[in-house]
This record gives structure tokens, C-alpha cells and sequence, in this order.
């Protein structure tokens, strides 16, 4: 039988887990759009710095690219050159402050008395006001023949600690994997095996582990 204390232990990490595995996202299309004649990529003409972040940071801006590049290769489409694709790719990252407050705290204790283990879980009140930054990527998609956005994808996220370049690059590359996971809309592409969730709740590219 399983004892209460290793029960809300368990209970704690299954939450914790999910937390950090989870990769928020969302997407838009043109709707009636047919999806399956787009086989060649490019990226779209950048002469204006209208879309990316190469103009603030070049390093971040490589991370990015690369990212969108080796998942779009992965889902069977191929880089061509602009003149020939069927699709523009883009990107864009905009960073905001924000503000979370919260009137509840709360935690998991474990420990031992002189007869026995416990364990408990508590909650208490006071307001408690953090700042944190909130990042969104945003992919965008042009049909070269209409010359029109037919899709969007879109994460949104609190940003944690990205100060580590190996820790930026991973999460770079879950959040751009987890974005493309929804294009083109209505499932995978051939040869494509999605999102693989480890059990240490990172997210890694499914194609990666063959």
C-alpha cells in the first residue's frame, strides 16, 4: 500500500512535470486554403528588417533560423531558392514585462517526528507581486502564387532563465518544434513523428531520435 506521504510527493512531481513540458501554442489559416501544393520554402525578403531579431542580435537570430529550417526540412518541405518556392517563411519575437500577483502560496512538506513520517501540503495568504518576462514567436507562412498569409502559428510563454547558451538553443528549438507541429493544418506530413515528451519533461523533435 502506498503511504500518504509518497503519494502527494508523486502527485507533486506529475504536476511539476506537465508544467515544464508544456509548450503553449496556437495558430490561424486561411481557411479553403489548399495546403498540400506547398513543397519548396524560402525565407522572405528581409531588406527592410520588417520580421526577425538579426538586426538586435545576430546570434539569436542564426538560433532561430536554423531551428525553423531543420523542422520544415524534417516535415518533407524542401529550401529552394526565393524565386522557386511555393512558400515565404518568416518570423518575428517580441518580448514584454509583466506583472503576477497572486494572494495564495503554497508548498509540499515531507519530514519525520520521533513516531512517525508525515507529510503536508500548505497554503497561505498574502498578496505576493513578481515581475516576469513574457516572449512570443511568431512563424508566419506566404503563399508565393497569391502572395498572401495563409498561416500563422504563435507561442506564448513566460521566459525562464536563458542566460546558458545550450539552455537558450533548447529552447529555441522546443518552442519552434512545438509551433510547427501545427502546420500545415490538419495532421503530419509523411515521415514526420511530432513532439516527444522525455522523462525529464523536455520536449525534443521526435525526428531526432531515430
Amino acid at each position: 500500500m502506498i503511504s500518504k506521504t509518497k503519494y502527494i510527493v508523486a502527485a507533486f512531481l506529475v504536476i511539476t512535470l506537465s508544467a515544464c513540458g508544456s509548450i503553449p501554442v496556437s495558430h490561424d489559416f486561411e481557411q479553403g486554403f489548399d495546403f498540400s501544393g506547398l513543397k519548396t520554402f524560402a525565407w522572405e525578403p528581409n531588406e527592410n528588417d520588417t520580421w526577425g531579431v538579426a538586426s538586435r542580435n545576430q546570434l539569436v537570430d542564426r538560433r532561430i533560423r536554423t531551428a525553423i529550417e531543420s523542422k520544415l526540412t524534417s516535415r518533407q518541405f524542401n529550401q529552394v531558392d526565393a524565386a522557386e518556392a511555393d512558400f515565404l517563411v518568416s518570423y518575428n519575437v517580441v518580448v514584454d514585462q509583466r506583472i503576477r500577483s497572486s494572494n495564495l502560496s503554497g508548498g509540499v512538506s515531507v519530514g519525520r517526528s520521533s513516531r512517525s513520517r508525515h507529510g503536508s501540503i500548505g497554503i497561505s495568504t498574502g498578496s505576493q507581486i513578481r515581475t516576469y518576462e513574457q516572449g512570443t514567436m511568431y512563424i508566419d507562412v506566404v503563399d508565393v502564387a497569391s502572395d498572401k498569409l495563409v498561416w500563422r502559428g504563435v507561442s506564448s510563454q513566460a521566459l525562464p532563465d536563458l542566460s546558458d547558451p545550450q539552455r537558450l538553443t533548447d529552447h529555441i528549438n522546443a518552442t519552434v518544434t512545438a509551433v510547427l507541429e501545427q502546420f500545415p493544418p490538419g495532421g503530419k506530413r509523411d515521415g514526420e513523428q511530432g513532439l516527444i515528451l522525455t522523462p525529464s519533461g523536455r520536449v525534443v523533435d521526435g525526428n531526432k531520435t531515430k
